[in-house]
């Protein structure tokens, strides 16, 4: 079976690249010349485009750029002989399989052995007044479902859900990948929580007659750029309280996929364990490092107050050194010019002289040994000062 190979995949993401994408999308117009340069026929360009945006958004991707580049080729080197009216499997990309196969539901008018005539009839008892609104109850089901299905990095896949989507009897598969797609507009491999939260709550709307939004508010496609959600979007106080601890569903109706929830669990109400909603949002690791920052910052004042200290302190050492070297140097020459006289009668001024000389002398080399011990002592938190800038 052909695939795409690593170095055609690098040479791809260097054209890529070389077009400057936004946003890790290209537009039809930055694509175009290299398109043109094939040489293909301006039907074949537009076919291959046309199963290359998967998402049809009228831009590419990075996968999607790879199947546009590997249709062209295979056309050039005469790999296939006319472009497919569909993607082979092998270059179809994991993360827009779900794309796939909704458009090809779409397009034989069957869902699942659904007949598309039968769904047309329910879409038209399908309610326009969905709600945005998570009640506490609802998210704490979402919560459980999300905790059993995500892998290690908290992201939770497509087919992960599989089990939970066979419990929904009214939740067609084509409104499914638009809840999907509504809420992981950049058509990732995987979903984080916020998102799991807000995918659950349309299925679970979905579920219960209300007809899947076009889109979402702007509150909540900013929660999928990692803010802190808000869950209540529209719901006033009173709203709330009306609802006669119903949340969010009729009465009579049975709670959202409680079934599932009982599979995977064991239980279909969910674990009420401590609320931490308030401290979602919340970058732990920063508050560490700062804090970590600060008692590092308070080290190194503390250690380079000392450091003046110390310096200080051998500015002292040397001043005293020097005024004993001079108070030396001054005795010695008097000794010497003792000496040189040779006269006896100052023999016992000499001898106090020497008596001297010995105690300055004492004086020095005692001072030498402290003023040694000093600068080791200064070396040794340098070098400490240096580590810990270091790290």
């Amino acid at each position: 079976m052909p695939k795409l190979e690593d170095w055609e995949i690098k040479k791809y993401w260097e054209i890529f690249q070389g077009l400057k994408p936004s946003n890790n999308k290209l537009t039809g117009e930055q694509v175009s010349p290299v398109l043109k340069n094939s040489k293909l026929s301006t039907e074949q360009l537009s076919k291959v485009w046309e199963l290359s945006d998967i998402d049809s958004d009228g831009k590419l991707d990075f996968e999607e750029f790879c199947i546009t580049m590997r249709l062209i080729f295979d056309s050039l080197n005469g790999n296939i002989t006319s472009i497919p009216n569909e993607l082979p499997n092998w270059l179809i990309p994991s993360s827009k399989s779900h794309l796939i196969a909704a458009n090809k539901a779409v397009n034989s008018n069957q869902n699942l052995g659904i007949d598309y005539d039968d769904d047309e009839d329910e879409d038209d008892k399908l309610s326009d007044n969905f709600e945005w609104y998570i009640s506490p109850t609802d998210k704490a089901t979402y919560e459980a479902i999300y905790n059993s299905n995500s892998d290690s990095f908290g992201r939770v896949k497509f087919d992960s859900l599989n089990g939970l989507y066979n419990s929904l009897s009214k939740v067609p598969r084509a409104d499914i990948s638009s809840a999907w797609n509504l809420v992981n507009p950049k058509s990732f491999e995987t979903i984080d929580k916020d998102q799991v939260l807000v995918f659950l709550h349309i299925l679970n709307q979905r579920e219960n007659g209300k007809r899947v939004p076009r889109g979402v508010p702007a509150s909540l496609r900013a929660t999928f750029s990692k803010e802190v959600p808000n869950y209540d979007l529209q719901k006033p106080a009173q709203a709330v309280s009306s609802s006669n601890g119903n949340n969010g569903t009729d009465n009579g109706k049975k709670s959202f996929a409680s079934s599932y929830l009982t599979k995977i669990t064991g239980s279909s109400n969910p674990i009420n364990g401590t609320d931490f909603s308030s401290t979602e949002g919340t970058d732990w690791e920063e508050v560490r490092l700062r804090r970590e920052l600060t008692d590092l910052e308070n080290v190194l004042n503390k250690a380079s107050s000392g450091l003046k200290q110390e310096k200080s302190n051998d500015n002292e050492l040397a001043i005293v050194k020097h005024e004993f070297e001079q108070l030396l140097k001054y005795k010695q020459s008097k000794l010497s010019q003792s000496s040189v006289s040779g006269s006896t009668s100052n023999g016992k001024q000499l001898s106090e002289i020497k008596g001297d000389i010995e105690l300055i002398e004492s004086h020095v080399s005692t001072l030498q040994d402290y003023l040694t011990g000093k600068q080791s002592e200064l070396s040794q938190l340098q070098q400490e000062i240096q580590a810990l800038k270091s790290s």
